[in-house]
This record gives C-alpha cells, sequence and structure tokens, in this order.
C-alpha cells in the first residue's frame, strides 16, 4: 500500500467519522427540542455533515491523483474549531 491510498483511506475513515458525530448531534437536536441548546446540537450535527461531504471529496480527489494540500489545511483547522465548539457549548 503506497502513502496515496493510505491517506485516501484515512480520508475515506474520518468521512464516515464526522457522519456518525453529525448524526448523534442531529439526534440530540431533536430529543432536545426547540432552545439554545438544541439549536447548538444541530448547527454542530451539520457542520460535521459538511466536513463528512468534504473529506468524502478528498478521498475521491487523493484516488485520482487530483490533491490541493490548502483544503487539508482547510479541512483541519474547520474540525479543530468543530470540536472544539462541540465541546465548549456541549460540554
Amino acid at each position: 500500500m503506497n502513502g496515496r491510498n493510505l491517506q485516501a483511506d484515512l480520508a475515506t475513515l474520518f468521512a464516515a467519522l464526522w457522519a456518525i458525530f453529525g448524526v448523534y448531534h442531529i439526534g440530540m437536536a431533536m430529543v432536545t427540542g426547540i432552545s439554545i441548546r438544541g439549536f447548538t446540537f444541530g448547527t454542530v450535527g451539520l457542520g460535521a455533515f459538511f466536513l463528512a461531504i468534504r473529506f468524502r471529496a478528498r478521498s475521491s480527489r487523493l484516488r485520482r491523483n487530483v490533491e490541493a494540500r490548502r483544503e487539508l489545511v482547510f479541512l483541519t483547522l474547520v474540525s479543530l474549531a468543530l470540536i472544539l465548539l462541540s465541546f465548549t457549548l456541549l460540554g
């Protein structure tokens, strides 16, 4: 297995993890109801779905040998911000 395939597999794994994270937060938003906390859960869940889509697209580009380095930095920063927001606001 070469490095590019490993990167593509890791991007697919992160896409799946973000999708699971999104499903959890959207479910919690539905359970919580209409409130600030419910809105926060929903926002974090939608952000997680956005990241899942972006990581899946990155995996596809890695498999086709079309790569953008700036996107990796962007995805990393947005991932860290979303995790920080989740732990800060939702405890």
